[in-house]
């Protein structure tokens, strides 16, 4: 697994190359789905690492129980 450094470093690479191809077409919501999908799985990613391993955020974190559980 990539560090969570490398996949944003990763992510921002393809956000810059969809916003050139954004400028270049003159399409504002070219990618959308794309940028969208990106930005989403990054914050799914950080939370599970958070949530594994939260450190100095454990006092920050707040549980909540669903029905069932």
């Amino acid at each position: 697994m990539r560090s969570a450094k490398e996949r944003l470093e990763r992510g921002v690479i393809m956000l810059e190359t969809i916003e050139r191809k954004r400028a270049d077409m003159r399409t504002p919501t070219l990618g959308a789905d794309a940028e969208w999908s990106l930005i989403e799985l990054e914050l799914r990613e950080i939370e599970a690492e958070i949530l594994e391993n939260p450190g100095a955020l454990e006092r920050f974190l707040v549980r909540i129980r669903r029905p069932g559980e």
